[in-house]
Formats: C-alpha cells, sequence, structure tokens
C-alpha cells in the first residue's frame, strides 16, 4: 500500500512535468507569426500634440510647416507659395490650432470615416477673404467652374465675391452632403454656365467653356491662338447646346457604367480646318498625329492638302468613327463566342448531366425606371454592353457509377479495388 502511494506520487509529478502546454490562440502553428489584425481594426497612430503644431506655427507658419505636420498638404503647398496667405492665414492659425489638431487626430484614429473628405467653413471663408477675387474657395470646394470663372473675372467683377459672404456656409454644406454621396462625380454640366464663361469676352476667348466642359484640347487651343482668332468663339454661341449634351452624354454612361467612345465631330473638325487647318489643328484633333506635324512644318504642304481637306474631311471623320466603333467588337467577341477546352473540370455536355455555367456569362441588367446607356425607358432585356446570362437548364444528379459519356470520359469502376499487400 505505502509502495502504491508512492508510485502514484512519481507518476502524478510526471505527468506534470509532461503536460501538454497549448499554444496561445494568437499564435500560429505553421509559422509562429502572429495573426493579421481583423479588418475593422486600425493600426495604432501617434497622435498630434497642440505643442508640437505651435512649435512649428509661431516660427514657420509662413512656409505652411504646422500644415504638413498636420497631414493638410494641399493647405501647405498653398501657404508655401503664398506666405502663409499673406500673413493672414498665419495668424488665423494661432487661435484655431487646437481645433485643427483635434481634427487631425480624428482623421488618424478613423481614417476610413466619411467626415474626412469634409471641407471646413473656416478654411472656405479664409481663402474667401484673401484670394477670393481669384477664386480660391471655390477651388477649394471642388467647383472648378465658378472657380475659372472667377480667376478670368476677378469674382465677376467684385459682385460674386461679395454674394459669396452671405451664402458661403449653404455651399459648404451642400458641397459635403454631395461628396458624402457620390454625386458630384456624376454632375450635369450647365448650360447656363456654358453660356456664362463664353459670352465674357476675356473666358469666352481663352476657351473656358471648353475647360469647363472637360474639352481639354479644344481648351488648350483657343487658349493659345485667341479662340481661334474670334472665329470658334463666336461660333460657339450658336453650338453651345449641341456641347452642353454631349458632355451631359459622356457623364450618363459613366454614372451606368456603359461604353464611352472618343467620338469625333464634324463641326470641330471645321472649325479647326478654316483658321489653322495650315498647322494641321484638324488632324491632330483627327489624331492623326504624322499628319498633323507634317502639315505644321509644310503650311498644309504648302496650301495644297489644306485645300483637298476641306472635300475629305467628312471622310476623315467617318473613317475615325468607324474604326473606333470597331474596337469594342474585337475584344468583346472572345468573349461572347470563346469556347471552353474538354477537361475533367468542364466534360462535354452530351445530356447525362446539365451544369450551368453562370460564371462565364455576365447578368442583364435589372428591370428599373432608370435610363440605361442612352435609353430614357426601362432597362432593356438584351441590349447593353453585355449579352443576357443564357437560361439554366435543370440540374439532373447522376451517381457516379452511372456516368455515360464517350471515348474523353473517365474510367468508370465497378468493383472495389484488391487489398493492400507488400
Amino acid at each position: 500500500m505505502e509502495m502504491t502511494s508512492k508510485q502514484q506520487e512519481v507518476n502524478s509529478h510526471g505527468a506534470e512535468r509532461y503536460q501538454h502546454v497549448e499554444e496561445p490562440s494568437y499564435r500560429n502553428v505553421m509559422t509562429s507569426y502572429p495573426p493579421s489584425p481583423e479588418p475593422n481594426q486600425h493600426p495604432p497612430f501617434t497622435p498630434k500634440s497642440v505643442l508640437e503644431a505651435y512649435m512649428l506655427a509661431i516660427p514657420f507658419g509662413l512656409l505652411g510647416f504646422h500644415h504638413f505636420y498636420l497631414h493638410r498638404p494641399g493647405f501647405g503647398v498653398l501657404y508655401l507659395f503664398t506666405f502663409g496667405l499673406l500673413g493672414i492665414g498665419v495668424v488665423f492659425d494661432w487661435v484655431r490650432l487646437p481645433y485643427l489638431v483635434h481634427e487631425a487626430n480624428n482623421r488618424l484614429r478613423n481614417p476610413r470615416s466619411a467626415e474626412n473628405e469634409d471641407k471646413r467653413l473656416d478654411d472656405a471663408y479664409l481663402l474667401w477673404f484673401v484670394f477670393g477675387l481669384f477664386g480660391f474657395h471655390h477651388f477649394y470646394l471642388r467647383n472648378k467652374s465658378l472657380g475659372f470663372l472667377y480667376f478670368f473675372t476677378c469674382g465677376l467683377f467684385g459682385l460674386g465675391w461679395l454674394v459669396d459672404l452671405f451664402r458661403l456656409h449653404s455651399v459648404v454644406r451642400k458641397t459635403n452632403a454631395k461628396h458624402r454621396s457620390g454625386l458630384d462625380k456624376f454632375e450635369d454640366y450647365s448650360l447656363l454656365m456654358a453660356y456664362t464663361f463664353n459670352l465674357f469676352p476675356i473666358t469666352g476667348i481663352l476657351g473656358g467653356q471648353h475647360f469647363y466642359l472637360g474639352r481639354y484640347f479644344f481648351g488648350v487651343a483657343y487658349f493659345i491662338t485667341f479662340g481661334l482668332l474670334g472665329f470658334g468663339w463666336f461660333l460657339d454661341i450658336f453650338r453651345l447646346p449641341v456641347l452642353v449634351r454631349r458632355a451631359n452624354e459622356k457623364v450618363h454612361n459613366q454614372k451606368y457604367n456603359c461604353p464611352t467612345l472618343q467620338k469625333v465631330y464634324l463641326d470641330d473638325a471645321y472649325i479647326l480646318w478654316f483658321p489653322f487647318g495650315l498647322h494641321g489643328f484638324h488632324h491632330f484633333y483627327l489624331r492623326r498625329y504624322v499628319w498633323g506635324f507634317l502639315y505644321h512644318f509644310t503650311f498644309g504642304l504648302f496650301g495644297i492638302g489644306w485645300l483637298v481637306d476641306m472635300c475629305r474631311i467628312p471622310s476623315l471623320v467617318r473613317e475615325y468613327n468607324e474604326r473606333l466603333s470597331m474596337t469594342p467588337l474585337i475584344v468583346q467577341e472572345p468573349r461572347e463566342h470563346r469556347t471552353y477546352p474538354t477537361t475533367m473540370s468542364n466534360p462535354p455536355n452530351n445530356g447525362a448531366y446539365q451544369t450551368p455555367r453562370t460564371g462565364h456569362y455576365p447578368t442583364a441588367p435589372p428591370t428599373t425606371t432608370e435610363p440605361y446607356c442612352g435609353t430614357t425607358g426601362p432597362h432593356p432585356t438584351m441590349t447593353g454592353p453585355y449579352p443576357m446570362a443564357p437560361p439554366v437548364p435543370p440540374i439532373v444528379s447522376t451517381p457516379v457509377y452511372g456516368y455515360s459519356g464517350e471515348v474523353s470520359d473517365p474510367p468508370v469502376y465497378t468493383e472495389a479495388p484488391p487489398p493492400y499487400t507488400e
């Protein structure tokens, strides 16, 4: 009995020595590396200090060092080139610096928050007070059209700048609401705003209406040639509704993920041909760069090519658009009509079983009341950039031993394999 108790004591001591110790849950048994953090967790950050911000703002505020420290690079660059908004911004920042530090810490603490991209009212009023006549507050509020208009007209001759004093609060609120909803990316162009750019002689001759509509090639051409010597600026008065409609069609296609073709138009080509066709402007517009440079250095092949182009511009425009319209068909044809090789994972379908291939065909767009790819009614069933998914036949499940097929089918085993022997 005494030996038994002693033996039990030895066995228990050995069990304690050789007891299995489980690895902690956070360690990976295979690699001994801690797992990656959860998606909703954010890495630790170093909070910004108000004292350090003041240490940078007092001696180097004119160069915007405190804005770079608070992760506001836009204002940092602006302070660097304007000496702290002529010193006014630096004095203003000494008062509001604790609020800027608090906002910077919130952005670092919640980097995915939608409020991080909101525009501040005090920033807008600061830019309005110092450089509002040049539209800096509108550029800050993502309103490039009014920014350019203010820049070329000195704040609509000072009247727009005074009106913004009272309406800036509502503009900031609407800008933040649009950016959170994503509507600012697909906002239609306004015909009234386009005419405002065009009818002001300075902005119209320098191509402000084309910059507003996203027609940067024409904007640059108007800027360096003073509205194509005034000829293009005068014709834009009559064709501006057509230009706005074309620009809105591109916005509409981007909104509904429709393919957008960079088409060329006959009126644009002729407007470039008449004053500056001797320098090949119409060939650059038609992406015929070799001919464009050739016309530029030979003055339109000594005027002969320029005269011939008066008759053949319609065929050049039609040829380019036809070649452009064939590009998506070449890209989509292999995807719509391709055949798949016969493999074990994709055997030929001879009627023994049916397998739906939902991953190979994109589904048709849902039927809604929103316009779709240039249409104004509900979504069509078989139109769009991709075909509708074919109907899925019923799935007939068959056991393995009942697999029927042709020569390329896998072998059929009806008996159990023999036992393993050495």
